[in-house]
């Protein structure tokens, strides 16, 4: 039990690439953020997220700032007593996914985040 994350890179051609994260809790501070920005008041869980050129801009900041922005104050289950670790830990995936993510809206593919807990 706990926070399971993905993000799907979906290219015109129909090709799709899946990204997965397991209790990154600062990144889905960050996407639940972005949720709620987006005009969503619904539980994000089990939703899916298109995300923007400009959503993915954006997250590459958080990523080379170590997510500063985007704390996790609790959350058992989403592994707030680690989120440092993992910030470290998903940096270079992180930073993978965004380069690609980003590659793939500027040719016209679909970017989308789901979380499940």
């Amino acid at each position: 039990m706990g926070l399971d994350q993905y993000g799907f890179i979906r290219q015109k051609n129909g090709q799709q690439k899946k990204f997965q994260w397991r209790k990154h809790s600062r990144l889905q501070e960050f996407m639940q953020k972005l949720w709620h920005e987006k005009g969503n008041s619904n539980e994000f869980n089990c939703e899916e997220m298109p995300l923007t050129e400009g959503n993915l801009q954006l997250l590459k900041q958080q990523i080379e700032s170590g997510f500063d922005d985007n704390f996790c104050a609790g959350g058992f289950f989403w592994g707030h007593q680690f989120q440092e670790d993992a910030v470290k830990q998903y940096q270079e995936e992180d930073t993978q996914f965004v380069n690609e993510a980003l590659d793939a809206v500027r040719k016209g593919g679909e970017v989308v985040y789901r979380c499940w807990y």
